[in-house]
């Protein structure tokens, strides 16, 4: 999108809302540049418009222009915050997944609480898979009773009984109590992500779609997923699907 356009240039009034008219030279195509617009298009629900000129903002609170002195300021704080993230990348699953679950530790997904306090009108900020407490990443991820039902599947197909998870660190760290060696604890840390990540799917499938998830559902996908990425993208070509439903690491 240009810089030089007003805001009536890409939002119209329709039926009483708002639409987002893009003017780009290439239609968006991939998984994550799709997973994105949805996201814009949701923080534009509840969007209006007034009559007023055009303004630029800068900074988390959108006061001001920009300055050199304000970034040096921003730089400042952010190197003062104690970084102590869990999250190490795994080659055998895609890219956004990976993405996904890096964003999801520094609390970087739009879930309805991240956008109430960026002052976003979500009106009920209840979780949306169980309707139980806010929605927030420790909540959506460890106190949710539907991501409960799925983690306690994942986990007796990962013979781990039973998942203890209070955050979402808790998660990250799973893979470290596998016994095994290497390979075990890449498997397993990749399918917690892939379930992390499939979760957060269900959730916007019945945000944006209206459906009705189910822990089974979520649990197939997590397996036929972690299934395929795991045979074409690393050495275990040769892994079998009955055998892998009953156990991950049977082939180890």
């Amino acid at each position: 999108m240009y810089n030089l356009c007003s805001v009536s240039d890409r939002l119209r009034i329709f039926n009483g809302g708002l639409r987002f008219v893009p003017d780009w030279k290439k239609g968006i195509s991939t998984v994550e540049e799709i997973s994105e617009m949805q996201d814009v298009l949701f923080l534009l629900r509840d969007a209006s418009i007034s009559d007023c000129k055009d303004t630029w903002f800068w900074g988390e609170e959108a006061k001001g222009t920009y300055s050199v002195a304000l970034m040096k300021s921003m730089i400042r704080e952010e190197e003062e915050v104690r970084r102590d993230f869990c999250m190490r990348w795994e080659s055998w699953i895609p890219i956004k997944v990976n993405i996904f679950v890096w964003r999801t530790e520094m609390d970087r997904i739009p879930t309805r609480m991240a956008l109430s306090r960026r002052r976003l009108n979500v009106g009920d900020s209840s979780c949306t898979l169980c309707g139980i407490g806010d929605e927030e990443v420790m909540h959506l991820f460890t106190g949710c009773v539907f991501s409960f039902g799925v983690w306690s599947i994942v986990g007796q197909w990962c013979n781990i009984i039973p998942i203890m998870a209070f955050d979402f660190k808790d998660l990250l760290r799973i893979h470290e109590s596998v016994t095994g060696g290497k390979w075990a604890k890449k498997v397993i840390r990749g399918i917690v992500m892939v379930t992390c990540w499939a979760i957060w799917k269900s959730r916007n499938d019945k945000v944006f779609r209206g459906t009705t998830p189910k822990v089974a559902e979520v649990v197939a996908m997590v397996k036929s997923c972690s299934f395929l990425w795991l045979k074409n993208r690393t050495k275990f070509a040769n892994i079998v699907w009955k055998d892998w439903v009953k156990n991950p690491l049977y082939m180890l």
